[in-house]
């Protein structure tokens, strides 16, 4: 079978389980032998923020449907995950299931057994566990496969449905004061990250509202979190340019920075030619930044390069106060519309309405 006819396939079985799946109810599944486990597994599976573990299961359930002799936990790879997720089950659940581009390959990316020892470590380890859980309950009963299958995909939908149903509030800006507005995005960004990915898209739309007259242009900081690595191919999640020469990098992030996190840094920048560049470090202070030691003022040498830091929180305030109404109105709305996407987990939604809707 070729490549693009294995990803067609793929991408059409998605489609037709979630199709198949709106029309199901729970009661469809109560007789299936050890219900009550199989639907907490499930629970632990897909209510979760991460995706990854979602879309390994998905990834291993259509392998199987591809090819019947198809093991996922014993050799995952052998179904290509990689191509027919990303080129076939992503476009069935774009808009339809939260779901990020290469859900499985972030959490089992050159892994071929999925078992106990897999899921251990990872972040929530329940999702992991319950994924290699609810595979093997899937593998070892074919009598009762394709009604477990069902089940997955009927959660699946079910999950999608609550996250959509979430209205996304968006506060009137005639009524609360600019600054009190900064207080709450600050807020928020501090307290529903989701790994970066809120605090790099709050700074890109300050940045670009600020600069948006200017000769100068604010690249990135619109997808998932960049990584600063060499495989990344890029040395800052948001860099400032004049020319098309990058000025001015910035790294957004709520992880810790340490040694590790700097020679990373530095390799990207080597790559890239970049590493007479300003870099600055926009992140918690000083709980960040704890295993460097102290900053002399706001500032960490290290192999020759001065690396600069700055508060998330005092970023951010100083960055509202300078813009108007209109643009801070613009930035709100644009989160609010950022935020109410399929992607952004329900906690996410949830921390954006009890913060904006005091």
């Amino acid at each position: 079978m070729s490549s693009p006819n294995r990803n067609e396939r793929a991408q059409i079985y998605v489609t037709e389980q979630i199709e198949k799946a709106r029309e199901k109810s729970e009661s469809d599944f109560l007789s299936l032998p050890n219900y009550e486990g199989v639907s907490l597994l499930l629970t632990s599976l897909i209510n979760t923020t991460s995706k990854g573990f979602r879309g390994v299961v998905a990834t291993a359930l259509t392998g199987l449907h591809l090819d019947h002799n198809f093991d996922p936990l014993n050799n995952f790879y052998a179904c290509n995950p990689r191509s027919i997720f990303e080129n076939g089950i992503f476009f069935a659940f774009q808009g339809q299931i939260p779901c990020g581009k290469s859900d499985p390959l972030n959490v089992a990316k050159n892994q071929y057994v999925l078992n106990e020892e897999w899921a251990a470590g990872k972040r929530p380890e329940s999702a992991a566990l319950a994924a290699v859980h609810f595979l093997k309950a899937v593998m070892e009963d074919p009598q009762n496969r394709a009604a477990l299958i069902d089940f997955y995909f009927f959660r699946l939908v079910e999950y999608a449905e609550k996250v959509k149903a979430i209205d996304i509030n968006i506060p009137d800006n005639n009524n609360i004061s600019q600054q009190e507005i900064g207080y709450r995005l600050a807020d928020f960004t501090y307290s529903y990250p989701e790994s970066g990915t809120i605090p790099q898209y709050v700074v890109s739309l300050l940045f670009k509202a600020i600069y948006e007259k200017s000769s100068l242009t604010v690249v990135g900081g619109e997808e998932s979190v960049f990584g600063t690595n060499t495989t990344s191919k890029k040395a800052a999640d948001i860099w400032v340019e004049e020319d098309d020469k990058p000025v001015n990098l910035y790294e957004i992030t709520v992880k810790k920075v340490d040694i590790k996190r700097l020679n990373d840094s530095l390799h990207a920048l080597h790559d890239m030619d970049m590493l007479d560049s300003n870099i600055h470090f926009i992140c918690r202070l000083p709980e960040d930044t704890k295993t460097l030691g102290e900053l002399i003022n706001g500032t960490y040498n290290y192999k020759g390069k001065a690396f600069n830091f700055v508060d998330l929180r005092s970023f951010i305030l100083t960055l509202v106060s300078i813009l108007t109404t209109e643009q801070l109105g613009a930035i709100i709305d644009k989160l609010a519309s950022f935020v109410d996407d399929i992607e952004r987990p329900i906690s996410t939604k949830d921390g954006w309405n009890s913060i904006f809707n005091e």
